[in-house]
């Protein structure tokens, strides 16, 4: 399959002045509301320009395009180019050979991580011999094709799946499907993650099948394991597992989902470690923990996104805080507190400082061991902070 663009034919679209200055700054991305005119359709790859004083136009790339969309334009490039094939593989190629310089990738990684690996609005993770993909924007989805093309000749792999279920797609106008577009997958695929062996279900997991985003703090946390550790918000026990695989005396998974702690479970069995699980809703559990009086000596925290946007922050904070502060009051002095926010929209500063307010609401003195980050095979592009959404704080209390 061949896409071959001329870049004379690309149709154009016009915008405004403030959005060009952030295309300058950096950003890639153009919202709606900066839109001045256009001669393109949905899934489009255009030419993105400004008007100057002079009445005269200024190039400013070519990007993937959807009027639908909030996100109008995603940026392919600053500079107008023959995007055939070649010049799509170039980039899967680099983006691949980039990761293997990462250490303990193993068999589970983000091999291409959208905007920030410059092609944009797709996904594609590898477990094991699968690979899954998603299409994030209409620029991607149409190209689906090309990109399963790519991925073979480059990787050739076992079968390639689609995750393309999420309600990100809404926003997009896109349909949502989810199935194995080559090859076979045939079940869960084992794969290891720092020794460990695990189930990981590309087809009905969450995201791609699992949250690869933490797998480096998941790592990490291993190497704080000691006593009496808590995973809440554990999914699968992903926190869990390596902290029993560090050493600690007892582990103890919450979630309120008992098919992924069934998960949790397998995976413990399936390396010969003990933990246990316990179905809750996590707001309620650790309320009724600290009333029983229980204390640990490590917790973890992984909840999902309570600031979907803007308007949600202030109640994403309340929400972020009354779970921090009663993880903060059931750790014994000296015990370590693994936090973490994977909100875009709750900025690492404002999380740094309703973990303070926690701390002082709880009585408690929180030092900061570690500021972490998503995993390095989610690189974050400088000048597009929305590619860096995950924040992670190992904090000692005392």
């Amino acid at each position: 399959m061949l896409i071959h663009f001329q870049a004379m034919s690309l149709p154009n679209v016009e915008i405004s002045r403030r959005a060009a200055k952030r295309i300058r700054s950096g950003h890639v991305w153009v919202y709606r509301s900066d839109l001045r005119s256009s001669e393109a359709e949905k899934g489009d790859i255009v030419r993105v320009v400004s008007r100057h004083g002079s009445g005269g136009t200024n190039e400013l790339g070519v990007a993937f395009y959807n009027p639908e969309s909030l996100i109008s334009l995603r940026l392919i490039d600053r500079q107008v180019h023959e995007l055939n094939r070649e010049f799509w593989a170039a980039r899967f190629r680099q983006a691949i050979e980039n990761r293997k310089e990462l250490p303990d990738i193993e068999d589970m990684a983000r091999l291409v991580f959208g905007e920030a690996d410059c092609i944009p609005g797709l996904i594609v993770d590898r477990y094991g011999d699968v690979l899954v993909i998603q299409t994030g924007c209409a620029g991607s989805d149409h190209r689906i094709d090309l990109w399963i093309d790519i991925l073979e000749e480059l990787l050739s792999p076992a079968a390639i799946a689609e995750r393309n279920d999420s309600s990100t797609r809404r926003l997009e106008r896109l349909e949502s499907r989810c199935g194995v577009l080559r090859g076979r997958v045939d079940g869960p695929v084992e794969v290891r993650e720092g020794g460990l062996r695990q189930l990981v279900d590309p087809l009905s997991g969450q995201k791609t099948g699992a949250y690869l985003d933490q797998r480096e703090n998941r790592l990490r946390s291993a190497e704080y394991a000691r006593g009496r550790c808590l995973d809440v918000f554990s999914y699968q026990g992903g926190f869990a597992l390596q902290l029993a695989r560090g050493g600690a005396g007892e582990v103890l998974c919450v979630d309120q989902s008992e098919r992924a702690l069934e998960a949790a479970r397998a995976a413990a069995r399936l390396n010969g470690l003990t933990v246990s699980c316990q179905t809750a809703n996590a707001f309620d559990f650790l309320r009724e923990l600290q009333g029983a009086g229980e204390r640990f000596d490590v917790i973890c925290l992984d909840p999902p996104a309570f600031a979907k946007n803007r308007k949600s922050v202030e109640r994403a904070e309340r929400g972020y805080k009354e779970i921090n502060l009663r993880a903060i009051k059931l750790l014994r002095s000296g015990g370590v507190l693994i936090t973490s926010s994977c909100s875009y929209h709750m900025l690492e500063p404002q999380f740094e400082n309703l973990l303070r307010e926690a701390g002082q609401d709880g009585g408690r003195t929180l030092q900061v061991l570690e500021r972490r980050s998503q995993s390095r095979d989610h690189p974050v592009r400088l000048g597009f902070p929305e590619s860096r959404y995950l924040k992670c704080f190992v904090l000692r209390v005392i």
